[in-house]
C-alpha cells in the first residue's frame, strides 16, 4: 500500500519499538509483476504509515537508497525473495511464511526456485475474497488485485498447505471501538506507536460507518499464532485467481461443486470467522 522504500523504513520502526532493531530488513520488489503499483494513500497515508512516520526515526532516515539496504550479505544487497529462498533451502519445512500485502515477493521466489513452495512448512495468507466481496473493486480485494498474477503462481505453485485470511472475515470481526480505545490508551511505547499510526485511517471508519476497527493484518498473525482459539470457522476450498475482467481481476475464485475449476486439485484453508473476545485480548497484550 505503499512505496518500497517506504516499506522498509517502516518496518524498521515497527521493530524499533518493539525493541528489535537487530534484525535486518530485505527489500523486496519495487512494483507488481506485471503492472504498475496502486497505491492505497487514502487509508494509510503517503508514508504508509498514517502520515507519522517522521514521529519515530530509527536513525536511518537521512540516508539515502543506495546506502539504505541492511539486507546485505558480505556487503551486497540481497533481494528479500532471493534471502526468502536462502532460509528456505537452508531449513526444509520449518519456516512458516506470512504474507500481509500483494504476493509479489512470494511470486519471485517461486519463480526463481520451484523448489522453494514445498521447502516451506507452511503460508499464511492476508488476501482475497469468499463472497465476491471488494475493497478496490466490486469484485476484488486490494492485496490480490495489486498483483493477480502474483496471487495466482503462489496458489498454483505452493506444494506447502495455505491459510488464507480473506476480506469477508475482516469486515465481519472489527475489533469493538471501546477495545480499540484502551488498546490505543495505555502508557507505554508500543500503545503510544498504535495510536499515531491508525489516527489517519478513523477518517475512513466514519466515511463507511464500521460497527469497529478492521485490523485484517492482526488476524492473519493472530490466525498463525493461535488458530484454536482464534478461528471459529475454516473451511476447505479449491481456488483460483481471476485474471482478467474490469471489475474482478484478482479475484479469488471457488470451486462451489465438485465439476467447477477441475484444473486445480490442492485445497486451501479459508478461515471465515474469528473470535472476537481472544482477538481483543492478543491485541491488548501486543501494546503492553
Amino acid at each position: 500500500s505503499t512505496t518500497v522504500r517506504n516499506v522498509q523504513r517502516n518496518v524498521r520502526k515497527v521493530l524499533a519499538v518493539c525493541g528489535r532493531p537487530e534484525i535486518p530488513v530485505y527489500r523486496g520488489c519495487e512494483r507488481p509483476l506485471s503492472e504498475p503499483l496502486n497505491l492505497a494513500d487514502e487509508y494509510h497515508g503517503a508514508d504508509g504509515l498514517g502520515g507519522v512516520a517522521e514521529q519515530f526515526p530509527t536513525g536511518d532516515d537521512a540516508v539515502d537508497d543506495s546506502e539504505e539496504d541492511d539486507g546485505t550479505v558480505e556487503g551486497r544487497p540481497v533481494h528479500a525473495a532471493e534471502r526468502l529462498i536462502e532460509m528456505a533451502r537452508r531449513e526444509p519445512g520449518e519456516i512458516t511464511l506470512l504474507l500481509l500485502g500483494p504476493l509479489t515477493n512470494a511470486a519471485l521466489a517461486m519463480t526463481l526456485d520451484p523448489r522453494f513452495g514445498t521447502n516451506l512448512r507452511e503460508i499464511f495468507i492476508l488476501g482475497g475474497n469468499v463472497e465476491g466481496r471488494g475493497n478496490v473493486l466490486p469484485g476484488s480485494e486490494y492485496n490480490f488485485r495489486t498483483d493477480p498474477e502474483a496471487a495466482s503462481v503462489v496458489l498454483t505453485r505452493a506444494q506447502c498447505p495455505i491459510t488464507i485470511v480473506p476480506w469477508e472475515a475482516v469486515v465481519k470481526s472489527p475489533i469493538p471501538w471501546e477495545v480499540y480505545s484502551m488498546m490505543t490508551r495505555q502508557d507505554t511505547a508500543k500503545s503510544r506507536f498504535v495510536r499515531a499510526i491508525t489516527r489517519y485511517s478513523l477518517a475512513y471508519y466514519d466515511k463507511v460507518s464500521a460497527g469497529g476497527y478492521e485490523v485484517g493484518d492482526a488476524l492473519a498473525v493472530a490466525a498463525l499464532l493461535a488458530p484454536d482459539s482464534v478461528a471459529t470457522s475454516v473451511e476447505e476450498r479449491r481456488v483460483a485467481i481471476e485474471l482478467r475482467g474490469s471489475h474482478t481481476r484478482g479475484q479469488l475464485v471457488h470451486a462451489w461443486t465438485p465439476d467447477m475449476l477441475p484444473e486445480v486439485e490442492r485445497t486451501v484453508r479459508i478461515v471465515t470467522s474469528f473470535n472476537r473476545e481472544r482477538v481483543s485480548e492478543l491485541l491488548m497484550r501486543m501494546v503492553v
